[in-house]
């Protein structure tokens, strides 16, 4: 008996390890051990698995969808077969002779590929004992599946044989290996992966059947970045701990949501809020504003409007204290209303430029009062029109109304003064002339004193024959040189 099981033992392993996998096999191959009782039908007694004889059977199985299966299976083992009296009476059992058997079933099967599948059986087969007397006998019966793999299960199974042969009924009982007939497993692809289990039958892969081309062990069909390796929490792509769309691998922030880099920026302004002076407020300096752009962030500049280096907190230098930054300052070292400088008599012109500093007056005039057109004209008679004694510096008397009317402009304006100036031609000796000229502008100041024009609003000089403005060598031109002069200064 113990040989009998370790040679089943070892038939079970050899199929379990030549077999692969199929969903409901259509070829299946039965080895069992199988016990034979002709006692308990010839006594009428119930002692069902008492009295056995040891067989080993060997079958196969062709099935027709879930439900229906032919079965052939073939026994060879020992059996004490009945003694029979001449009218065929079971009278006693003879010793273990060779009993062999081969049938044709057919099976109906309940539940078929799940855990516990049961069966019923029916068929006809036939029986030699010793190899010499045949007899055919009708099997009846029930058994059961216990899958173990999608390949394997162990069945077990009792039926009841009408012989047709006096004597002969019996009973049998197996229980064994159903084992698939499958061979190699369709693969189209060939990539090693059943068709039947491969998610990819048609494109070769390493993971259940699909290619990874990242190798990141998450299938393409189911990454959301097939070439670029990840992880299964992010759908294959690489990790993104905060979920802000940018990998941790360049998230400047991983585990706060962000925009910028993967980080934060409240107020929009290209700068993170870790590196944002100012986070909620928008600006181009470290983040902050800078209204002036002179480099100093409006919350430390004194001046935000104003643009002004760091060393005056953001204002304009000034050295003067005038108000007018040094840059745009024509008058940077003295205080000043107009652009930084000076303008005492307040007529728009700087004093630097104004010839009448205390008077004020107009820019086409260098900041002097302007001459009526009228009143220029007096003087400039004046110049032609005083005469004087021949060689000498006499006045004539015809040049003293003249010489009135430079008075008369001179009380119009009470802020101008006059410089008198003398000239002579060439003729004669020119120190003579220069001193003759000297002498004719102090007799016309002196008479426009007398006059009652203030002397400290006169200035008298002579110039000789070293100004002309007429051709000496023509009698006109030395008249135009022999004049003096009567010009306005403004104090």
């Amino acid at each position: 008996m113990k040989r009998f099981l370790a040679s089943f033992l070892f038939c079970a392993m050899v199929m379990l390890n030549s077999v692969t996998a199929q969903d409901l096999p259509v070829n299946t191959l039965t080895v069992k051990p199988v016990w034979i009782n002709f006692h308990s039908p010839n006594n009428d007694n119930k002692d069902l698995f008492n009295d056995l004889d040891n067989a080993f059977e060997l079958g196969y199985n062709r099935h027709f969808g879930k439900w229906f299966s032919l079965g052939l299976p073939l026994r060879i083992g020992a059996a004490r077969f009945p003694k029979l009296d001449s009218s065929d009476n079971v009278i006693g059992y003879g010793k273990a002779q060779y009993y062999t058997g081969l049938d044709v079933l057919g099976n109906l099967h309940l539940f078929r590929g799940k855990a516990v599948s049961p069966f019923l059986y029916a068929g006809v087969g036939g029986a030699m004992q010793d190899f010499d007397d045949f007899y055919a006998q009708v099997p009846v019966g029930l058994g059961v599946d216990i899958r173990l793999t999608d390949l394997v299960s162990v069945v077990a199974q009792t039926d009841y044989r009408l012989a047709l042969k006096e004597g002969y009924n019996n009973w049998q009982h197996a229980i064994g290996i159903r084992a698939c007939l499958c061979g190699k497993p369709k693969d189209m692809d060939k990539d090693g992966v059943p068709d039947k289990v491969d998610m990819c039958p048609d494109v070769p892969g390493t993971i259940n059947g699909c290619p990874d081309t990242d190798g990141d062990g998450i299938a393409n069909k189911d990454d959301k970045c097939p070439e670029e390796a990840g992880v299964p929490e992010n759908m294959g792509c690489p990790a993104d701990r905060d979920k802000d769309g940018v990998y941790d691998r360049d998230d400047m922030c991983p585990d706060v949501a962000g925009t910028l880099k993967g980080c934060p920026d409240k107020d929009r302004d290209g700068v993170a809020d870790k590196d944002d002076k100012c986070p909620d407020v928008a600006g181009t300096l470290m983040g902050c504003p800078d209204t002036d752009r002179d480099g100093i962030a409006d919350k430390d500049d004194k001046c935000p409007t104003v643009a002004g280096p760091a060393s005056n907190m953001g204002c304009p230098i000034d050295k003067d204290g005038d108000g007018v930054e040094d840059s745009k300052d024509a008058c940077p070292d003295v205080p000043g209303t107009l652009m930084g400088c000076p303008d005492r008599d307040k007529d728009g012109v700087a004093d630097k430029d104004d010839k009448c500093p205390e008077t004020p007056g107009v820019k086409s005039n260098n900041g002097c009062p302007e001459i009526k057109v009228e009143d220029k004209k007096i003087l400039d008679v004046a110049m032609r029109s005083v005469q004087f004694e021949t060689g000498t510096a006499v006045i004539t008397k015809a040049s003293y109304k003249n010489l009135n009317d430079v008075v008369s402009v001179m009380n119009k304006y009470p802020e101008m003064m006059v410089s008198i100036e003398g000239h002579t031609d060439n003729v004669g000796d020119a120190n003579s002339n220069q001193r003759l000229s000297e002498k004719r502008a102090k007799a016309c100041l002196d008479y426009l004193v007398k006059q009652g024009i203030n002397a400290t609003r006169l200035i008298s000089a002579g110039y000789g024959e070293t100004r002309p403005i007429g051709d000496n060598t023509t009698a006109a031109g030395r008249q135009e040189n022999r004049r003096t002069e009567f010009n306005p200064i403004w104090r």
